[in-house]
C-alpha cells in the first residue's frame, strides 16, 4: 500500500515540478553568478562541509544539492521525481558545479545503497521532504546505515504543529494523524510563495497550475521524528524550533521579517513554524541500531539448529516489519505463528553467522526460495548475498517469489541476477498482495 503512495506522489512531483521550476528565470545563470538558495540556518546547522561526500535526501530540482556543491562538498542528491533529477542533471551541466544526482525511492535507494557499501560523512535534508515517506523507521535506519562512524545528519523541516491549520489560521487538521492524507495533488506553491521561494527573481511561468494526479502525505510529530532516529542509534546533539518559515507563505496574511523569514500575522501570537535537528553517529557504530561493525568481519553459512527457532523468528519479524508494511502489524503477528509451526520445520533452512550471532537465514524448498531474512542491525553487510550465493553454489538455479510492494527486495534479487517471469495479482494465501515471480539460472 505504501509503495503504491509513493508512485502516486512521484508523478504528482513530475507534474508539480515543470510548475515550480517555470517560476524560477534562468537558474544556470544565478548559479554562475554565483548564487545560493541555502538559507542561515542551513548553513549553520551544516557546519564546514568542505570536502565531505555529503548526501542530499530528496533534493527535488537540485538548487541547495549545488550551492552545498559551492561549498565545497561532494554532494550525491535523490530524489524521486524523474522531472527533478532531469532537470538537476541539466542545472548542474548549464552551471559548471559538479553534483551527482540519482532518480530513485528513497526506500529503495537505501536498500541500495546499503548492499553496495556506500557511506557518506553527511546527510542532509530540509523542508517538506518526511510528509512524502510512509515510514519513518525504514527513513531512520536507512540515515544511519549510510553514515559513516561519526558522521552527521543534518534536518530542518515545517513544524507539524503548524500543519494543524488551514490557510486562514484555522485549526483544522489533527496533530501528526496515524492516517495518510489524500490530497488532490501537489500545488503550485512557488507561485504562492512568490520572491519567497524563487531565489534570484520570480516570473510568472505557468498560470493557475491544476496538478492531474492525486497525492499522499504523512504528517508526522517530532517525536516520531525524534524516537526513530534514537531507534536508529543516532545521537541527538540539537533540537531547534523557529518562529518563522524559510520562504514559504503557507497561511493568510504571512509578513517578511526579513531574509525572506516569513512569519504569521502581527495580530497573532508567535507558533513555532521551523525545527530542526541534528544527530550524529557514534564512532565505532557501522549499521543501524548501535551495533558495531559487522560488514567487515567474516559471514560463517551453515544448517540452522531448531533450539535457533525463537532467533529465526525475531529475525523474520523484525525484517518484515520494514520489508512487508503494507501487511499490517496484526497480519505479521499470525504470519509469525505460521512461520513457526509450518514453514521452519518444512524448510531447508540455512542461517548466516557473525561472531557466533545468527544474523540470517535463507528457508529453502528444493530450489525455491521461501524465505530471505537478515537482522536489521546488520543490514548492509552482505548478509543476503552471501545467503543467496551460498545456496546457488549448491543448488545452481533459484526461483523466488516476492511481494511486488516490497520493491527493495524486487530490486536486491535484480542486481544478484534474478529475471522476473510472472506476477500474480494475489498472495498464496489470496491476499490481494501482488506477487513477482524471479527466476536465476545456474
Amino acid at each position: 500500500m505504501s509503495n503504491k503512495m509513493h508512485e502516486a506522489n512521484r508523478l504528482s512531483w513530475n507534474a508539480a515540478t515543470v510548475a515550480h521550476n517555470s517560476h524560477k528565470g534562468d537558474q544556470a545563470a544565478f548559479f554562475r553568478a554565483g548564487g545560493s538558495t541555502l538559507y542561515p540556518e542551513e548553513i549553520a546547522l551544516l557546519g564546514d562541509v568542505a570536502g565531505l561526500e555529503l548526501l542530499h535526501l530528496q533534493c527535488n530540482s537540485g538548487q541547495d544539492s549545488l550551492s552545498l556543491a559551492r561549498l565545497g562538498a561532494k554532494v550525491t542528491g535523490v530524489d524521486i521525481s524523474d522531472e527533478a533529477i532531469a532537470f538537476a542533471k541539466q542545472l548542474s551541466e548549464e552551471s559548471g558545479i559538479a553534483a551527482n544526482f540519482e532518480r530513485s525511492d528513497l526506500f529503495e535507494w537505501f536498500e541500495s545503497a546499503r548492499a553496495d557499501g556506500r557511506r557518506f560523512d553527511q546527510v542532509f535534508a530540509s523542508y517538506g521532504t518526511i510528509c512524502w515517506l510512509s515510514d519513518l523507521g525504514i527513513w531512520a535506519h536507512g540515515i544511519a546505515d549510510v553514515l559513516k562512524p561519526g558522521g552527521r545528519f543534518a534536518f530542518i523541516e515545517f513544524h507539524p504543529f503548524a500543519m494543524v491549520f488551514d490557510p486562514s489560521w484555522k485549526p483544522h487538521y489533527d496533530y501528526a494523524p496515524k492516517e495518510p492524507v489524500a490530497e488532490a495533488g501537489i500545488g503550485d506553491y512557488v507561485a504562492d510563495s512568490g520572491a519567497g521561494l524563487a531565489i534570484g527573481g520570480y516570473q510568472q511561468g505557468v498560470v493557475g497550475f491544476t496538478n492531474p494526479h492525486p497525492s499522499f502525505e504523512f504528517n508526522w510529530g517530532i517525536a516520531d521524528v525524534i524516537q526513530a532516529l534514537i531507534d536508529a542509534g543516532l545521537r541527538i546533539e540539537r533540537l531547534t524550533e523557529y518562529p518563522y518559515s524559510n520562504g514559504w507563505v503557507g497561511f493568510e496574511g504571512m509578513r517578511d521579517l526579513g531574509g525572506r523569514r516569513m512569519a504569521p500575522p502581527a495580530t497573532m501570537p508567535s507558533l513555532p513554524l521551523m525545527y530542526a535537528i541534528a544527530a550524529s553517529k557514534p564512532e565505532g557504530q557501522q549499521g543501524a541500531g548501535g551495533k558495531a561493525a559487522a560488514g567487515a568481519k567474516p559471514i560463517t553459512i551453515r544448517r540452522w539448529c531448531p533450539e535457533e527457532g525463537e532467533r529465526l523468528l525475531a529475525i523474520w519479524l523484525a525484517a518484515s516489519r520494514i520489508g512487508h508494511p503494507f501487511l499490517g502489524e496484526a497480519r505479521l503477528v499470525e504470519q509469525q505463528q505460521v512461520v513457526r509451526d509450518t514453514y521452519l520445520p518444512m524448510a531447508d533452512n540455512w542461517v548466516a553467522e557473525i561472531d557466533g550471532q545468527v544474523v540470517g537465514f535463507i528457508g529453502l524448498i528444493e530450489n525455491f526460495i521461501g524465505g530471505l531474512f537478515v537482522d536489521p542491525d546488520v543490514l548492509g553487510a552482505g548478509i543476503g548475498r552471501a545467503l543467496v550465493g551460498d545456496a546457488a553454489a549448491r543448488l545452481g538455479q533459484l526461483d523466488v517469489s516476492v511481494y511486488a510492494d516490497n520493491r527493495a527486495a524486487v530490486a536486491f534479487y535484480l542486481r544478484l541476477g534474478f529475471a522476473e517471469t510472472a506476477r500474480k495479482a494475489t498472495d498464496d494465501e489470496g491476499l490481494p498482495f501482488a506477487v513477482v515471480e524471479m527466476t536465476r539460472g545456474a
